[in-house]
C-alpha cells in the first residue's frame, strides 16, 4: 500500500511536470527575444493575447502566419502567455511600444469572462496573479480600453481587436452566454476606439448553429481534464481535432482552447485583414 502510495504520487508529480512544461514553453518568437535581436525586418506584426494566441494547449494560429510564404520576411511576434488577463497585457504594454509593430492583434477575454463565472475559477486567477480587485464586465471594458488608447498613443500601429472564442458548445449555458456577452462588449469597446474588429466568437456561433448533429456540450471547469489533453497531444499523433472530438466538441479541444477548425476560421480572418 505505502510502495503503491508512492509511486501514485511520483506519477502524478511527472504528469504534471510534464503538462507545465510543455503549456509554458515560450515562444522563440515572443517580444523579449525578438527585441534582443534583429528588428529590421517589416512589416513588424505583434499577436496579443493569453495561452489561446500563445499556441501551446491551442492550434498555433500564429507559427502558421509566420511560415506562411506571404511573410517569410516579415517579423511574426508571439506575446502570448497562459492564463493572461487584460490587466497583465495593460501592465505590460511597454515592451510593446518600444517594438513599434505596423500591425498588433489582440485577443484577449477568455480569462476574463472564466473569473466572473464562480468564485472557484476567480481564486485561481487571484492566487496565480496576485489580484485584489474583482474581474467584472466593467473591469475588462476599463483595461480593454485603456489598452488600446495607450497604444494608439504611443505607436502607429493599425490595431485589431477579436472577440474571444465562444466558451463551451452549448449556447444555452452560462459559461457561453457569459463568451457571447464579453464579445459583445469587446465590439462595443473596439468601434469606441475606431480600431478594426475581427468577430471570432459571432463566426464559430454561426458555424455552430450549422451542425445540428453535434453534442453540444457545455463548458465545465475541470483543470486535470485539459491536463490530460495536453499530455495526449504531445506524446501521441492526435491531432487538437482529435482530442477535441474525444472531449465531445467539435471547435475547442476542452471547452476554452481552439483546435484546428476553430483556429483555421481565426487564421483566415487575420490573411484576409493584412
Amino acid at each position: 500500500m505505502k510502495r503503491f502510495l508512492v509511486f501514485t504520487i511520483l506519477f502524478l508529480f511527472s504528469f504534471q511536470s510534464c503538462v507545465v512544461f510543455q503549456a509554458t514553453k515560450v515562444p522563440s518568437n515572443n517580444l523579449q527575444k525578438t527585441l534582443s535581436g534583429d528588428t529590421n525586418k517589416s512589416p513588424k506584426i505583434v499577436f496579443l493575447g493569453d495561452s489561446i494566441t500563445h499556441g501551446r494547449v491551442s492550434y498555433d494560429y500564429v507559427e502558421s502566419i509566420r511560415n506562411h510564404p506571404k511573410f517569410q520576411n516579415a517579423l511574426v511576434v508571439n506575446e502570448g502567455i497562459n492564463s493572461r488577463l487584460t490587466v497583465q497585457i495593460l501592465e505590460q504594454l511597454d515592451s510593446v511600444i518600444r517594438f513599434q509593430p505596423d500591425y498588433i492583434f489582440i485577443l484577449i477575454g477568455t480569462n476574463d469572462l472564466k473569473a466572473t463565472l464562480s468564485k472557484e475559477e476567480y481564486d485561481r486567477y487571484a492566487s496565480l496573479w496576485k489580484l485584489k480587485d474583482p474581474v467584472t464586465e466593467d473591469s475588462f471594458i476599463q483595461n480593454l480600453s485603456l489598452i488600446l488608447e495607450r497604444i494608439q498613443k504611443s505607436t502607429k500601429a493599425k490595431i485589431i481587436v477579436s472577440s474571444p472564442p465562444i466558451l463551451g458548445e452549448d449556447p444555452n449555458s452560462i459559461p457561453y452566454l457569459r463568451s457571447k456577452r464579453f464579445a459583445e462588449l469587446t465590439k462595443v469597446v473596439a468601434t469606441k476606439q475606431k480600431v478594426n474588429y475581427l468577430p471570432l466568437h459571432e463566426t464559430l456561433s454561426y458555424e455552430l448553429s450549422l451542425h445540428s448533429d453535434l453534442p453540444k456540450k457545455a463548458y465545465v471547469q475541470n483543470t486535470w481534464s485539459m491536463y490530460w489533453t495536453i499530455l495526449k497531444y504531445y506524446s501521441t499523433t492526435d491531432s487538437w481535432n482529435d482530442l477535441g472530438t474525444s472531449n465531445g466538441y467539435y471547435f475547442l479541444t476542452d471547452g476554452i482552447h481552439l483546435n484546428e477548425r476553430s483556429g483555421q476560421i481565426l487564421e483566415k480572418m487575420i490573411l484576409e485583414t493584412l
